[in-house]
């Protein structure tokens, strides 16, 4: 199960998320982005440093929220993600859309 926590703090949303990012969990970390969004952030962290586990679909509600950031000019990275999830960004190519530091 995914924890996740948004902190906002004038523009800058920093969305936490922690355990396992499975499918059903996952639908709440593009809750959280999407609430972000109304709420007039337009730079965007999630914040990986918790995370065990990344799978498909959670792969691709990123890759949601960069399309949507990319086609506003709103700023997005991922941050302290584990080297397991960094690698499953990378065998999946993800890591030439979505910035993963």
């Amino acid at each position: 199960m995914l924890e996740v926590k948004t902190e906002i703090n004038d523009k800058k949303a920093v969305i936490y998320l922690a355990g396992k990012a499975d499918t059903p969990s996952s639908e709440k970390v593009l809750t959280e982005f999407e609430a972000a969004v109304d709420a007039g952030c337009t730079e965007f962290v999630f914040d990986m440093s918790e995370v065990e586990y990344v799978c498909s679909f959670t792969l691709r509600v990123f890759q949601k929220a960069q399309k949507v950031c990319s086609a506003n000019s709103y700023d997005m990275c991922l941050t302290g993600a584990s080297e397991g999830v960094k690698d499953v960004f990378e065998i999946t190519g993800f890591l030439s859309v979505i910035n993963v530091l």
